[in-house]
């Protein structure tokens, strides 16, 4: 019976106990962060780039159009624009203006653990014609 009590006592002890030697804490662990797509020359120089090359219809110079045409994307894996529509529109062809216009361009592609997938955008275009 002693010997009985005596394992109760200690036992949880010994089958609890673990090694830490085994495990190094100091191990480099590489985490790869998501990001989103970008156009690569930077946000201000796609806006530019738009509108240096839009043309307005005679209707929206007459009526002088104003607006914001929000256009919903997405960018691909191989940096092309698909699935292109609109959110919010000016009139007068602005919109799909645009749309002809971003076409043309190559965004950066957004990545998720570090592979490149296809991601969602919606941007703003505010339009005043004068």
């Amino acid at each position: 019976m002693k010997y009985f009590f005596f394992l109760l006592l200690f036992f949880p002890a010994f089958a609890f106990a673990q090694k830490s030697e085994n495990y190094d804490y100091n191990k480099n662990i590489k985490v790869k962060a998501d990001s989103d797509p970008f156009y690569p020359a930077g946000e201000m120089a796609m806006y530019e780039y738009v509108f240096n090359k839009l043309e307005y219809s005679k209707d929206a110079v007459t009526h002088k159009a104003k607006g914001e045409s929000m256009i919903n994307f997405d960018v691909n894996p191989d940096s092309t624009l698909s699935n292109f529509s609109v959110v919010t529109e000016v009139g007068y062809g602005i919109d799909q203006s645009i749309i002809s216009i971003l076409k043309e361009l190559k965004f950066a592609p957004g990545t998720i653990n570090g592979k490149a997938v296809t991601k969602n955008l919606l941007m703003s275009f505010p339009v005043e014609v004068e």
